[in-house]
């Protein structure tokens, strides 16, 4: 795993996006997968920006790494969030853009059509958030590390941060989210995992310095052959060397 340290969230937002516009540039037909959360709200409509100042995406593939269940209007959905953040604020569209249905009737069967995505298309660069408890899409702790494509129960830590990142009521927030395994989060070609804030120094500390572990995790991503762990100075602020 590259560790790559920068000030702060303005710079990570900058590096993100070097990072997914230079991919475009090389390979037009590129295949890349978001998250959503704070982390990557600013990167969103900056890489909005940039394909409505010319990049050409026409022939790419987007996708999502998780879905929550439940309403795909809501605030929280990530059908919602990615719309809000990059797809209604761009004017040309890439050639695909896949996502899980938050409303599916048949789960087993919404896992199946996904999966069938995953395979047949690759995926250049694999963005994730970090949890503060060290989770990586809804792979909380304890997940098996073979784990697959699956619909995970929420942690309450991320309940509680999905509560206050979308000013939810208790009886609002969701508690289930489809997910990518890390079979799937592992087969991308380029992961960059990106944290930022003090809330996250602790989860950071134990990635960078821990073990691998199933109780972290984004600590598996160490087994990666080309990861990229981005963090700020707040985020890295209880690393021994900083």
């Amino acid at each position: 795993m590259k560790l790559l340290k920068v000030k702060d969230y303005n710079e990570m937002t900058d590096i993100l996006l070097q990072y997914f516009s230079n991919q475009v540039k090389r390979k037009s037909d590129s295949v890349l997968s978001f998250t959503t959360g704070a982390t990557t709200k600013r990167f969103l409509t900056g890489f909005a920006d940039i394909i409505n100042a010319g990049l050409d995406i026409s022939h790419c593939t987007f996708l999502n790494l998780d879905e929550y269940v439940g309403e795909r209007e809501m605030p929280y959905s990530v059908y919602s969030f990615m719309h809000t953040y990059l797809y209604n604020r761009i004017d040309r569209k890439p050639k695909n853009i896949f996502g899980l249905d938050a409303q599916a009737p048949d789960r087993d069967e919404e896992l199946k059509r996904y999966e069938f995505i995953l395979q047949r298309y690759k995926r250049d660069i694999q963005l994730l958030g970090l949890g503060t408890n060290g989770h990586i899409g809804a792979n909380e702790p304890g997940t098996p590390f073979d784990s697959k494509l699956f619909v995970a129960d929420s942690c309450i830590s991320t309940k509680e941060a999905t509560k206050k990142l979308f000013h939810l009521k208790d009886n609002e927030v969701p508690s289930q989210m489809y997910t990518m395994g890390f079979r799937e989060i592992m087969a991308a070609d380029c992961i960059i995992l990106a944290a930022s804030g003090k809330s996250k120094a602790e989860a950071v500390k134990k990635v960078v310095e821990g073990d691998v572990t199933e109780d972290v995790p984004a600590s598996i991503l160490k087994k990666h052959g080309n990861s990229i762990f981005i963090i700020d100075e707040a985020a890295g602020s209880l690393l021994k060397e900083r």
